[in-house]
């Protein structure tokens, strides 16, 4: 849906709608029932409310599949970087903790940042359809139309 598409721009409620789904990837997992509940509510009233909805609600989707994948990822990596610290701790209880511990534990800043970015793509859709444009995840604004998730008529 380009902005030619529709006949007028968007109303205030409409943009504040469509910028609540978006702005909703923020309390991960609740977020995406906001874009399902507003693409419901808008589906039959505003095609672009229930288009940025719809785009808002599957992208937080991928979102916390992602960032739950790298938590995962994270912790059992994590869990064998303490295999080896646990095996010197009978050895040498004095020794400094391998290297493995280390990256192992700085490692937790990949899902943080990765959910950072995920935040601000988020609040970056709702700052622009609240200003009245459209706005398309990339990937994903075209992924729906094509699939026929998405009725663009």
């Amino acid at each position: 849906m380009t902005e030619s598409a529709t006949s007028e721009a968007p109303s205030t409620e409409n943009r504040l709608l469509a910028a609540l789904a978006h702005g909703s990837v923020i309390v991960q997992g609740i977020g995406i029932i906001v874009g399902v509940l507003v693409y419901i509510n808008q589906r039959e009233k505003s095609r672009f409310t229930a288009f940025q909805a719809l785009q808002a609600a599957v992208y937080q989707m991928i979102g916390l599949i992602l960032v739950i994948g790298l938590w995962m990822a994270w912790t059992a990596c994590y869990m064998l970087s303490l295999i080896p610290l646990i095996s010197m701790m009978d050895a040498a209880p004095n020794a400094p903790p391998p290297p493995l511990f280390f990256i192992g534990l700085g490692s937790m800043a990949i899902p943080f940042i990765v959910m950072a970015i995920v935040w601000l793509y988020g609040l970056w859709g709702a700052v622009r359809v609240w200003g009245g444009h459209d706005f398309r995840y990339a990937l994903i604004g075209g992924w729906l139309e094509r699939s026929g998730l998405w009725n663009n008529e």
